[in-house]
């Protein structure tokens, strides 16, 4: 009898030390799945074979059989392919400094830059290629194949990926995750399952209209608490992101005053969505908004680095052998297993949101199950948070049609009309335009023209 051969699960950006450690960890410690090949597909191979050495020593600790390759042949890491997860940044931290350096020219401050903005807009220009490439890619040697895409600009990127490829395409994100853990804790709740929420937005940007508990309306009581105090004064302790970073909640104190709707608690990200608050220094300082340096990027890289050779040098630290809050473990499993899992995740419009333009990639609540991934209904964003919405929603798919129809003109016009330019006349935003894709030609090569 022939034997039954592994379920193949790729990961593309392998060598991610931020991602990969902690994402296969959990396909690890998830029973369905514990038994799979995992592949590190990484142009960076030495990189994929550092974090290969740290999975297997944790693979013999666990005792699991599961199986490791570092590659960088596409081809061999992508064929037979079951499911592909994508964790990239075309071009690295080089790349992403002119996103942050050149719009500052422009009086763009930017927190994080990997939205929205001219540097959510630089980072599509640069990263459409590899993207549209890759889905192709996915086509041809595991056609059908999963894709979860943990890339930024989660909402152009994973557009791409749906008009590309031909099997289920999910963008997966852990903002809803710092609501819920902020939630959970101010309540001195015992499991997130105790709390049901309604949200709906775009990645970063989404708001919650409705949040319970058994025995409380969470929206209406913090309703009531907001007046006096803020959401920094409620709970002082904030919890990091992935990538360790944390946020004050000035800003969305500030929004949940105004709308009644709770905004993402993320500030750091939320603020990139209101040119007042990105193009001041004054309010930068008095809301408390934190950049985020390419040093420090740099910094926490070469850190988690060194814990991944120290791990495999010494003693695997206690956190190896716990999942993480991420769960694309989960969403696989699932598929597997063939049953229904829910979970925040970005797909196209299809009415979920009913007034946003269809086909636009939005977060909501998504069920996952063996046919894929299937949005469940919102309805409308309520007409305050639509104005914040809206705008971006069609700046973000004027950007993507523009780089499928290759017009640079259609790009800078996408740019133009994102919020976040709203200060800079017509020809200082092509200047900026026109600045950032030089500094990216290495990769944009000629699909704009």
């Amino acid at each position: 009898m022939k034997k039954e051969s592994k379920r193949k699960i790729v990961i593309v950006g392998g060598g991610s030390n931020a991602w990969t450690p902690s994402l296969v960890k959990d396909m690890m410690l998830t029973p369905a799945i514990a038994d799979s090949e995992f592949v590190l597909y990484d142009i960076n191979k030495p990189a994929a074979m550092l974090v290969q050495k740290y999975l297997m020593k944790l693979n013999r600790e666990l005792k699991t059989p599961a199986t490791f390759t570092a590659t960088d042949n596409l081809p061999m890491a992508f064929k037979g392919a079951e499911y592909i997860t994508i964790t990239i940044s075309t071009g690295g931290f080089d790349a992403m400094a002119h996103d942050l350096s050149i719009p500052e020219e422009y009086g763009i401050f930017h927190t994080v830059g990997d939205t929205s903005g001219p540097g959510g807009w630089a980072r599509l220009m640069r990263n459409f290629n590899v993207f549209k490439k890759l889905g192709e890619d996915i086509n041809r040697y595991a056609p059908g194949a999963m894709v979860l895409n943990y890339s930024n600009p989660m909402t152009t990127l994973t557009q791409i990926l749906c008009r590309v490829c031909t099997g289920p395409v999910v963008g997966l994100c852990h903002g809803l995750f710092e609501n819920l853990e902020f939630f959970k804790r101010f309540y001195k709740l015992e499991s997130e399952d105790q709390i049901s929420v309604r949200y709906a937005g775009l990645n970063h940007f989404f708001w919650m209209t409705e949040a319970s508990t058994p025995k409380m309306d969470v929206i209406a009581d913090l309703e009531r608490r907001i007046k006096n105090q803020s959401f920094t004064d409620m709970l002082r302790e904030s919890s990091p992101d992935a990538m360790g970073f944390h946020s004050n909640r000035e800003l969305a104190t500030e929004l949940f005053r105004l709308t009644g709707v709770m905004p993402y608690l993320g500030d750091r990200h939320t603020c990139e969505f209101f040119p007042q608050y990105i193009t001041s220094r004054t309010n930068m300082k008095k809301y408390k908004l934190i950049r985020t340096t390419i040093k420090e990027r740099r910094d926490g890289f070469n850190t988690r680095r060194k814990n991944l050779e120290k791990s495999i040098a010494t003693e695997l630290p206690r956190e190896s052998f716990v999942r993480s809050r991420e769960t694309a473990a989960d969403i696989i499993s699932a598929h597997v297993e063939s049953r229904s899992f829910i979970d925040v995740g970005n797909v196209p419009n299809i009415g979920q949101i009913s007034n946003l333009p269809l086909g636009t990639v939005v977060e909501t609540a998504v069920r996952v199950d063996r046919n894929g991934f299937s949005p469940i209904a919102f309805g409308p964003l309520p007409d305050p948070i639509l104005s914040f919405v809206e705008p971006f929603a069609r700046a973000f798919n004027a950007g993507v049609d523009a780089c499928f129809e290759g017009s640079m003109e259609k790009a800078l016009m996408a740019l133009r009309m994102d919020p976040v330019c709203s200060h800079l006349t017509a020809d200082q935003v092509l200047e900026m335009g026109n600045r950032l894709l030089a500094a990216h030609k290495p990769f944009i090569k000629n699909h704009l023209r």
